[in-house]
């Protein structure tokens, strides 16, 4: 199984749109096929400095998590909200 991890934090000029991300992957994950598990929010605000959104996905496989991460609907989310907004963005996919 290939646990996939995801820190966004946004410009800040763009905490505004945290909400958006956060609900149009939520809404984009139950369409997608090769997803096992997903959860996706907003930073409770605890600790300071952390991400803004944070994602955990959960994929069979290596192709399933490939199949997602080029999946038009994903990529588009990704080019329309996240890109123009995150100062950063850090990825890591971990074998569990």
């Amino acid at each position: 199984m290939i646990r996939h991890h995801v820190l966004i934090v946004l410009n800040n000029d763009a905490k505004a749109v945290a909400d958006q991300i956060v609900a149009e992957l939520a809404a984009y994950a139950p369409t997608c096929a090769h997803i096992r598990s997903y959860q996706v929010g907003r930073d409770a605000g605890i600790t300071e400095g952390a991400a803004d959104v944070a994602v955990v996905a959960e994929f069979d496989d290596v192709a399933g998590y490939r199949a997602y991460a080029t999946d038009q609907d994903h990529v588009d989310i990704i080019n329309r909200l996240i890109a123009p907004n995150a100062a950063q963005l850090l990825r890591c996919q971990t074998q569990i």
